[in-house]
């Protein structure tokens, strides 16, 4: 994850610095909180370059990857990759920590789908991006992150005989990228947001 001062640029006609600062750090929480309650048996690594981020992660139990500032996300994933296969991990999913709704059921059906010891499995987003992916092993493909990327992950490991799985999880499907994602969000949840985590009223019991 980036640092928050450089994320959801493409919010910037209707959040000021600050609210876009704050989404990006309580949707952190958020994504954190979920996995930590529902799925503690799995290891988490937040990949990124920010020491508040670090210290957000760690908060949570989670395992963090320092890297250097402005790699980009298929740098990030690919590190991460490598670090999960060092360690002997036979898998990866990949998380982005934007998902507006994070649905246990839909997450369990995630997790529990059945794979080969090569393959991917993932869900795209509304948008064509990869919201979630898991490689097995983690470094089984070259990732492809950005425009249409859930079709160039799906091609990419297709043309090596890769074993490829395409969920429909409808609500992991729905990021927080843009002002008409943005738009479909209730106003009291755009308020809960975009609150600064320094708030009394926002905790991270009610951001789970």
């Amino acid at each position: 994850m980036k640092d928050p001062l450089l994320s959801k640029q493409r919010l910037s006609q209707v959040l000021a610095p600050n609210q876009r600062q704050s989404v990006a750090i309580n949707l952190l929480h958020k994504t954190l909180a979920f996995l930590s309650r529902h799925f503690a048996d799995i290891d988490i690594l937040v990949v990124t370059p920010c020491q508040s981020i670090a210290a957000i992660a760690k908060g949570y139990q989670a395992a963090v990857l320092l890297e250097e500032p402005a790699q980009g996300l298929n740098h990030a994933v690919s590190s991460a990759a490598q670090h999960c296969t060092h360690l002997g991990y036979d898998s990866m999913l990949i998380l982005p920590a934007d998902i507006i709704t994070l649905n246990l059921a839909e997450f369990s059906q995630l997790v529990s789908a059945p794979r080969a010891a090569q393959s991917i499995v993932i869900c795209a987003s509304q948008d064509g991006g990869s919201n979630a992916l898991i490689s097995s092993p983690p470094d089984v493909i070259t990732f492809s992150y950005g425009r249409n990327s859930a079709n160039l992950h799906l091609e990419s490991a297709r043309q090596q005989g890769i074993s490829c799985l395409q969920l429909s999880l409808p609500e992991l499907a729905i990021d927080l990228d843009t002002a008409t994602d943005l738009a479909q969000l209730s106003a009291g949840h755009i308020a809960q947001l975009t609150r600064s985590m320094t708030s009394p009223s926002l905790s991270k019991a009610n951001l789970i």
